[in-house]
């Protein structure tokens, strides 16, 4: 079955998208290749947008513990290596990086900062 499938997919790495369009539904997009300046524009049923795979951490990094590709390391808790201080989304280490993920961690990491607030009083 995969494999049958994986001649609907196409990557295109080093392109950015200009136009999504569609009335009701998605029906195509207009894309630019980064290197040539070229646009194009792709009927489409669906889209994937990989934003980034470095994580924005440099303000942190003299904080707490980073992982080897520079993820704040957290705990299934969203615990960092410092009581007290929470992280979530992309720049965690917490895998699958998509934003439905993210949008969840973070408000994981709300409530039990939340919960660590509420035992200091």
């Amino acid at each position: 079955q995969m494999e049958k499938e994986k001649d609907k997919v196409t990557f295109l790495p080093a392109h950015e998208i200009k136009e999504i369009e569609g009335k009701d539904k998605l029906e195509g997009i207009t894309i630019e290749s980064l290197n040539k300046k070229e646009t194009k524009h792709l009927p489409v049923q669906g889209v994937f947008i990989e934003i980034g795979l470095i994580p924005n951490s440099e303000f942190a990094r003299s904080l707490v513990k980073l992982n080897q590709i520079g993820e704040i390391t957290v705990d299934c808790s969203n615990h960092t290596s410092i009581p007290g201080l929470f992280a979530a989304g992309d720049v965690s280490s917490v895998p699958e990086k998509q934003i439905i993920i993210a949008a969840g961690e973070g408000a994981k990491a709300t409530l039990i900062a939340h919960q660590y607030l509420m035992r200091l009083k």
